[in-house]
């Protein structure tokens, strides 16, 4: 029977040296994935600040075949894209390069988790890399095929109602909105995943441990809602970035981070008792009982001054 083949040990003082090369590139990646963040966040608001509406008057009249002063519906908004599209790419590839270095800070959290002791499924790294390049690549290909279909609808002359609405169901333009949402739904279940399994060997503090899993949940539930949800997710990233680059304020980096091993981060009871063990206390300490408060007998068998007093009274 052959031998079994013998594990490689990986030490502490292998793992933060091969870290060492490698944090300064990912925390760089981790800010410029939040500056992104807030660039494709922030931009189409302005962008589309005067963007056409459409009416339930004028949709009404649509249907019933009366005029509403346009070719159709959308004609007008279809237009306005075509006349934006540059600014639109540019929110596309900041949202891609967003998408992408994230992807980059997931495996390596993922990698520096499991080394040090993490359980995390491995399913966790795959879906980090498959959801971020999906949603990638989904992100600017989309992009570009709206700009194809609404160029194309411009120099069109049928500018009615259904020409407008198929100038952005084009076959592309499907299948990247496909590719994008499958790639979410594998980028928040790495989010949620990677960060509780740093915070659990205390790679992450618990605050951004489970910021991260709200992170994750986000991703799925911030189009339905329709709130500015990229802003958690750059201050996630941003942070990240920060301890990846040792300039965590108030207790300082996690020590998982210097010792190459897992130590997970205190909860509050435990740290209010590490502060009331370094004033010297071993613990709580006791509080004092007040003068006179005491009733037992002196060991002279002689009675305290209270009871004393009481006995006059009576024989009074």
């Amino acid at each position: 029977m052959a031998a079994a083949e013998s594990v490689p040990v990986v030490t502490p003082e292998q793992i933060l040296a091969r870290e060492a090369v490698q944090k300064p590139r990912v925390g760089f990646a981790a800010l410029a994935a939040a500056v992104l963040a807030v660039i494709a966040g922030v931009l189409p608001q302005s962008i589309y600040t005067d963007f056409p509406r459409v009416y339930a008057l004028d949709s009404l009249r649509d249907a019933a075949g009366q005029s509403f002063g346009r070719a159709g519906l959308r004609t007008e908004q279809i237009l306005f894209i075509d006349d934006h599209a540059f600014s639109l790419l540019v929110v596309a590839i900041c949202q891609g390069l967003s998408l992408a270095l994230i992807g980059v800070l997931l495996v390596f959290l993922f990698d520096a988790s499991v080394v040090r002791g993490a359980t995390t499924p491995r399913m966790a790294r795959i879906l980090a890399m498959a959801g971020a390049g999906a949603g990638a690549l989904a992100a600017i290909v989309l992009q570009i095929g709206v700009m194809i279909g609404a160029s194309d609808f411009a120099s069109s002359s049928d500018h009615g109602t259904k020409a407008a609405h198929d100038a952005l169901r084009g076959g592309v333009v499907v299948a990247a909105s496909g590719v994008g949402f499958v790639g979410s739904l594998a980028l928040a279940a790495s989010f949620v995943l990677i960060a509780l399994g740093g915070m659990r060997v205390g790679l992450l503090t618990r605050f951004l441990g489970v910021l991260g899993a709200i992170v994750g949940a986000l991703i799925l539930l911030g189009p339905l809602s329709g709130s500015p949800t990229f802003i958690v997710q750059a201050f996630w990233l941003a942070m990240v970035g920060v301890l990846l680059f040792g300039r965590w304020p108030g207790a300082g980096v996690p020590a998982a981070w210097t010792d190459g091993e897992a130590r997970p981060w205190p909860t509050q009871q435990e740290i209010r008792e590490a502060k009331g063990r370094a004033r010297g206390g071993g613990g709580y300490a006791k509080a004092p009982e007040p003068a006179g408060a005491s009733s037992a007998p002196s060991s002279n068998g002689d009675a305290s001054p209270a009871t004393s007093a009481r006995k006059k009274r009576k024989r009074r």
